[in-house]
């Protein structure tokens, strides 16, 4: 069955920014499905082209590619290419020279998904009422946390978490993380979010919302809530969900169990079945049966009522031979 999606967004300045940074896109063509949301740095103007710049550039160079080419290879090329084009920009406007943006993309195609990503923005993934998130930011406090030096929990407030270590543009490392594919699912939903989102609004309650609302509906709760608490930047949610596709495996432990519960179940049916079919013949028989009285059986009580009679009638007639015999012999002494 060929996978279709259906896609919710919205992208939001936030309660204490002046300008929206962010920017989204999600297009579709013979490459797949294509879904980009780029975090923008630099001040005003600097920040907004520089997400703009790097979504564009990105969707032009898929939209250049034949229908078969090599997904994470061509992954990798888009962000180099709107890394140059960010930086070519920036040279040219000294007013630019501090733009930069993050990046995070989707790619499906036929059943598969491509994640790729640089910065903090994020991608999650729900699937069987779980949330799991697909990427790791690049970020200052993720690199403490993956040396011990900070638990997760200290980095959710920690002074420095917005100072990413790689970014498009000319401030720091441009490398992209680039994952392997994995196989999607009726039913999956995937979302695309920047910082402004995940700086207020935990994973627990990304999964609620998302789970329980419309996709378009939920882009918008997530957002209120993200400014109910602030708001303090942009806040950019694009929301997939995968509406029709092959369905997800049933997990082994949970797939014996079923067998395990539809052995239980036929066995009590094929139990019912039996007893419905072999009980009354079993009755009819017991009741062709003879019965046991006074230590005989039936058939022998009538056998030997039989036998009796026979001997009555023998002695009777045996009497009447023999008053016969004796009248007889009166009769002739007279």
């Amino acid at each position: 069955m060929k996978t279709k999606i259906e896609i919710g967004n919205l992208s939001d300045v936030g309660k204490v920014r002046s300008v929206n940074e962010d920017y989204f896109g999600s297009y579709s063509g013979k490459f797949g499905n294509l879904i980009i949301v780029c975090d923008g740095m630099g001040g005003h103007s600097g920040g907004a082209i520089a997400s703009r710049l790097a979504v564009e550039t990105i969707k032009e160079h898929f939209e250049k590619l034949p229908e078969k080419y090599d997904e994470k290879e061509q992954l990798k090329l888009a962000i180099h290419k709107a890394d140059k084009a960010l930086r070519q920009r920036s040279t040219s406007d000294p007013e630019l020279n501090e733009m930069g943006s993050t990046a995070v993309i989707m790619l499906l195609k036929n059943d598969q998904a491509f994640c790729a990503h640089i910065g903090d923005s994020r991608i999650y993934m729900i699937r069987n009422n779980n949330i799991h998130q697909l990427t790791k930011d690049h970020s200052l406090v993720q690199q403490m946390v993956d040396t011990n030096m900070i638990t997760a929990e200290a980095a959710k407030d920690h002074p420095k978490k917005n100072v990413i270590t790689r970014s498009l543009g000319v401030n720091g490392s441009s490398e992209p993380d680039v994952a392997e594919p994995f196989s999607v699912f009726k039913k999956d939903k995937f979302i695309l979010c920047t910082d402004g989102l995940t700086g207020f609004v935990n994973d627990e309650e990304i999964l609620q919302i998302v789970s329980k609302n419309s996709l378009q509906a939920a882009s918008h709760n997530l957002i209120d809530l993200a400014n109910s608490r602030g708001g303090k930047d942009n806040i950019t949610v694009q929301i997939i969900s995968v509406i029709a596709g092959k369905r997800l495996p049933m997990p082994h432990s949970k797939l014996i169990k079923n067998i395990q519960l539809g052995t239980a179940v036929a066995l009590i049916i094929l139990a019912i079945v039996a007893a419905i079919v072999w009980l009354p013949k079993i009755e009819v028989c017991d009741a062709d049966k003879p019965t046991k009285k006074d230590g005989k059986t039936q058939e022998k009580a009538l056998d030997d009522k039989q036998k009796e009679k026979i001997e009555v009638d023998t002695v009777e007639d045996k009497i009447d031979v023999k008053d016969s015999l004796k009248g007889k012999a009166e009769e002739n002494t007279k």
